[in-house]
């Protein structure tokens, strides 16, 4: 009789642990959660490097894992610990590069992660880069011209403060630049095109470049691409 009281004892206690287990909700999947997913850096001066810090939480209830970060070009982000515990938090730490950047810019970080609900999120950094000398649009396409024809799309070349200016000499091949004041701005330029009278026929890809007297932008180059195409019978 003792034996069976022992028996249905024991018995009794694995039917309450297996009830109790049963009863115990699942652990809740890993979620990633930032502070602030976007930062807005105001205006730098160009050259100057733009960083932002993003605080990140675990706020799931199993351990998060981050696979991958994926910068934008010029850009670089480090987080030091690639799991983080339930609970838990992280900062990413991104550094980007201004020096070919200028006026309103923005860039992102994608964060991988294994949050079942969001497998990847992005961080967005935007502002202005305030550079001394600038080319507006920074590359142009010229299009298909005919030799001796002169581009209808031109380059504003535009400074802070005014600034001597002067063209390479060499242009290449192709193309004849010059420079041609803005009466109503001193402190712009524009930039005209023509194709040469003896340009070899077919696609180009080339640059201008202008010198400067800025200490800190002494050339500026300016990529140009078009087509030379044969005169019209």
């Amino acid at each position: 009789m003792a034996l069976l009281s022992r028996l249905d004892l024991c018995a009794a206690a694995v039917v309450a642990t297996i009830a109790a287990c049963a009863s115990s909700p699942p652990p809740q999947p890993p979620r990633l959660s930032f502070a602030a997913a976007s930062y807005d850096f105001g205006t730098v001066e160009q050259g100057a490097p733009i960083e932002a810090a993003f605080a990140l939480r675990n706020a799931g209830g199993s351990e998060l894992s981050v696979h991958h970060l994926k910068s934008a070009c010029g850009c670089a982000a480090t987080l030091a610990a690639r799991t983080v515990p339930a609970g838990g938090g992280g900062v990413i730490n991104v550094r980007c590069d201004s020096a070919r950047a200028s006026g309103s810019i923005s860039r992102t970080v994608t964060v991988y992660s294994n949050d079942p609900a969001q497998p990847f999120a992005t961080l967005t950094l935007r502002g202005t880069v305030a550079a001394e000398i600038a080319a507006d649009p920074p590359a142009l396409y010229l299009g298909a011209l005919r030799r001796a024809e002169r581009g209808q799309n031109q380059v504003r070349i535009v400074s802070r403060r005014p600034l001597r200016l002067s063209l390479r000499p060499d242009a290449g091949p192709v193309l004849e630049a010059s420079l041609v004041d803005s009466p109503a701005a001193p402190a712009e330029k524009t930039l005209a095109l023509s194709v040469k009278a003896d340009a070899p026929l077919g696609r180009f890809s080339t640059a201008v470049v202008i010198a400067t007297d800025s200490p800190r932008h002494p050339t500026l180059n300016v990529p140009v691409t078009g087509m030379v195409v044969a005169e019209k019978e």
